[in-house]
């Protein structure tokens, strides 16, 4: 088995809350009418981590409807035929939706 960076990213439930607390920005606008045919989560950073030979993880700060921000963070990199990435979400200093230990040993 090659070794390479994998990422499993965020919980199922990280991303429903950001679905529901995120604004919104306009995305494709349809090039007959302009109406805007989809939105996309208000992303105001990237950054990107180098966990291996260049890959990592793009860890993404959004803009909360009510104007806080809300950071994505790599909660763990346990080793499986390369770093495995898990992350969780951050705002205010306040980590929510970890991974248990449980859940990140079932994926790897």
């Amino acid at each position: 088995m090659s070794r390479c960076y994998k990422e499993v990213g965020l919980k199922n439930e990280a991303h429903a809350w950001l679905e529901k607390n995120v604004n919104k920005i306009p995305g494709t606008e349809c090039p007959t009418c302009k109406t805007i045919i989809t939105w996309k989560q208000e992303v105001i950073d990237i950054e990107h981590e180098d966990s291996f030979y260049g890959d990592g993880p793009d860890l993404s700060t959004y803009k909360c409807k009510d104007g806080r921000l809300v950071k994505e963070i790599n909660q763990a990199e346990p080793w499986s035929s390369g770093p495995v990435c898990f992350k969780c979400l951050e705002i205010g200093g306040k980590r929510m939706f970890e991974w248990t230990e449980e859940e990140i040993q079932e994926r790897l």
